[in-house]
């Protein structure tokens, strides 16, 4: 039998234990009050306002009582090579673009299925290149293109995303799953008061996505239709770190990728939807640059896409007579510019009619099987990279490398331009594709590259600077 002491005792203990809990539930709860509302600052503040993915979806969301009949999916090199209003000249469609910057192909499959339910579409273009399927997905683009979706939803319905975005193989079983909840930590804009600043002011100032964008996005210009893009040109001097090699490294595909095509494929199979799966046009240089490999991978996606019924058609890879880019078309190694981008797009419209009228398009194009004839269809530089090596007595020699087609013959002229503006002659036009530098040389070798027989001055050149 227990005392009165020890009642007490356990009263007060039983008190104490629930002063605890309560305390702790409060502290709890103060704790994530402050976590929400600095994750709602840093966001308001460091977040982004005005992203391209936005943009597609306030311009998609207006569109809603308008008919669509094609749209077309996929990252920026899609995003940036088909212009819905040429089409649409072309063919009498009524197209809008749904591609955005680094677009994972889970949300392409994501935007096709929207506008399947939203407008019965009847055809989807989606637009890869090789890192489409190669690369692992940018969260941020994951995150900002969920985010913008759930900009025009219902409570239940943006909830419903966000946790389907959460779980999905972007984040699942990563670190990212958890940082996946603070936005601001992918897409923000630079960190420096300047920006941050800025970013702000835009916010406040009333414009919409759109015309915030216009700002953020420097040099792009809106066309409507869901489709923007940049009027630059390439530098083709600049070759060596235009290479998607070199920016992304080189890797097989991956079959989660694959599978994700197949998904997009057998969505539009299902619902009676023309799906064309098109490899977007780029220089001929950044096709040549992954050797072999470009033939053995796009394969696996042809393969993948023509079993669930899809069209394939490889831009690169059409016959001359079809579609043949020109210098002038490029914004860079794997984006067509504006103008690019309409001469491509009006082409291509012939290639979607004949496919309409039942033609066999395959034959438009090469083959990866015939990789070789590709190869002897290129008849020019299309671009020409060095490297500087110096061996251990200090030896420096500069090695050129052109990417042309196999039948081809390529001359070369190395210069060596003082740092005082000054030009020396190292080594003249001859077929050596390489040239040692006199020792304590300063400055930088050009390297100019032409066709054998060429009276120009050069097709292309590059520039090598030396080591000090």
């Amino acid at each position: 039998m227990r005392t009165s002491k020890e009642g007490r005792n356990t009263k007060a203990a039983q008190g104490t234990a629930s002063h605890t809990w309560n305390r702790w539930v409060v502290e709890t709860l103060v704790v994530v009050v402050v976590i929400v509302a600095l994750d709602v600052l840093f966001s308001f503040a460091l977040e982004q306002y005005g992203s391209l993915s936005s943009v597609m979806w306030s311009e998609y969301r207006a569109a809603a009582g308008e008919n669509i009949d094609t749209v077309v999916v996929g990252s920026s090199t899609s995003q940036r090579a088909f212009d819905p209003t040429a089409l649409d000249d072309a063919l009498g469609t009524s197209t809008f673009s749904m591609a955005t910057p680094a677009q994972p192909l889970d949300d392409s499959y994501t935007a096709a299925r929207q506008a399947i339910e939203d407008h019965h579409v009847r055809r989807v273009i989606l637009g890869v290149d090789y890192e489409s399927l190669s690369n692992d997905n940018w969260a941020g683009s994951h995150v900002a293109f969920a985010r913008a979706k759930m900009e025009g939803e219902s409570l239940p319905r943006a909830s419903a995303d966000y946790w389907k975005l959460l779980v999905s193989p972007a984040f699942v079983r990563r670190a990212d799953s958890l940082c996946a909840l603070f936005p601001w930590g992918y897409n923000h804009v630079k960190l420096d008061p300047s920006s941050v600043v800025a970013n702000v002011r835009e916010r406040l100032s009333g414009d919409d996505a759109l015309e915030a964008a216009k700002v953020v996005n420097g040099g792009w210009t809106y066309y409507g239709r869901g489709y923007g893009n940049y009027d630059y040109l390439i530098d083709y001097s600049q070759a060596r770190k235009e290479t998607s090699v070199a920016i992304h490294g080189l890797s097989d595909f991956k079959q989660t990728c694959l599978d994700q095509v197949a998904d997009i494929a057998r969505l539009c199979r299902e619902n009676g939807v023309q799906l064309v799966v098109v490899v977007t046009p780029r220089p001929a240089f950044n096709v040549l640059v992954y050797g072999e490999k470009y033939p053995e991978q796009m394969e696996l996606l042809q393969d993948v896409a023509e079993a669930q019924g899809a069209t394939f058609v490889d831009a690169n890879l059409l016959h001359a007579d079809v579609y043949s880019p020109q210098d002038a078309d490029f914004g860079d190694g794997e984006h067509l510019n504006h103008a690019g981008a309409t001469r491509f797009s009006q082409e291509f419209a012939s290639l979607l009619r004949a496919l309409d009228e039942g033609q066999d398009v395959g034959s438009l194009s090469y083959s990866y099987d015939g990789w070789d004839q590709y190869l002897a269809s290129i008849r020019q530089i299309s671009a020409v990279v060095s490297r500087l090596d110096v061996s251990s007595d200090g030896t420096a020699t500069v090695t050129a490398q052109s990417y042309t087609g196999t039948d081809v013959q390529v001359e070369y002229r190395f210069l060596l331009m003082g740092e005082d503006g000054s030009m020396t002659v190292l080594q003249d036009w001859g077929s050596s594709d390489s040239c040692e530098v006199p020792e304590g040389s300063r400055g930088r070798v050009t390297v100019c590259a032409r066709q054998v027989g060429s009276t120009a001055d050069y097709d292309r050149y590059c520039m090598q600077g030396l080591a000090h």
